[in-house]
């Protein structure tokens, strides 16, 4: 299977950033999370870029974006980097779609860094403390010691762990694009330097400001989500104003990638009453 292809970088304040943009009509910007990449995002840009401009990014230390020692992957430097791209591609106004960390990178990108935006959707978002599987957490215990096991042990233990995210089987094609971000020694590093700067305090922060939230927004959840579980989807839809709730039948974690069509779907019906 052919996955997105991040062919245009750009300098942000957390490094060089791998991006793309596919197809025509409103802005549309879409974050993944921990740890994956933006081509968790394929099925849905297929569906999507009939109708819509879609501006996909590999966050700082993920996927093809910039890794290295020292780098500020906290979620409030996602933000920041957020609002960067946003800027880079003079966008008024996008929608903003994140999922994961990426759904605390978008709000905190609109709430904090004051990103205008047209709208903002969630899906099974990492956006109320406390967060973070008992395996992430473990590992952020113990970073270092999990950071110099070998190789062939660090990527046995991210793919098992991965694999719970879906309510699926990840084929194999896809799951070595999810691998290969963080292979070999530069990769395994980075892969537990995000792990070991997991910015609790920032979703902290932002759950005071969720009740400022104006735009329209969607929160979407996977009924099966072994992550996060849909109970705090709809802890966090009830601390909005102006928010519309879908849980997602069959989806784990990743919903995108276990029910894209109805992601699409759910996606589409309320981007048409956002923008109309």
């Amino acid at each position: 299977m052919s996955y997105i292809e991040l062919n245009h970088e750009f300098t942000s304040s957390a490094g060089t950033i791998k991006h793309t943009s596919i197809g025509n009509g409103p802005d549309l910007i879409l974050v993944h999370g921990t740890p994956f990449n933006a081509i968790i995002w394929t099925d849905v840009v297929k569906r999507l870029s009939k109708n819509y401009c879609l501006h996909l990014l590999d966050l700082p230390g993920y996927g093809r974006s910039d890794k290295f020692e020292g780098q500020d992957v906290r979620l409030r430097s996602f933000a920041r980097v957020v609002k960067e791209f946003s800027t880079h591609k003079n966008l008024i106004n996008p929608i903003l779609i994140g999922h994961d960390f990426g759904a605390a990178s978008v709000l905190g990108a609109h709430l904090v860094e004051e990103l205008s935006v047209k709208a903002i959707a969630i899906i099974d978002g990492v956006v109320l403390s406390p967060w973070g599987t008992t395996f992430s957490r473990h590992v952020q215990q113990h970073e270092e010691t999990f950071a110099n096991v070998p190789e062939y042990v660090h990527l046995a233990v991210l793919e098992a762990h991965i694999k719970t995210a879906s309510s699926r089987i990840i084929d194999t094609d896809l799951m070595n694009g999810l691998l290969a971000p963080w292979r070999d020694e530069e990769g395994q590093k980075a892969y537990y330097r995000q792990v070991g700067q997991y910015d609790y305090a920032f979703t902290a922060d932002l759950e005071k400001l969720y009740p400022t939230l104006q735009v329209p927004s969607l929160v979407l959840w996977g009924e099966e989500d072994q992550w996060v579980n849909i109970s705090e989807g709809r802890r966090f839809h009830a601390m909005l104003n102006n928010s519309d709730f879908e849980p997602l039948p069959d989806a784990g974690h990743l919903s995108m990638i276990d029910v894209p069509n109805l992601l699409s779907d759910k996606l589409e019906n309320w981007l048409h009453q956002v923008l109309r």
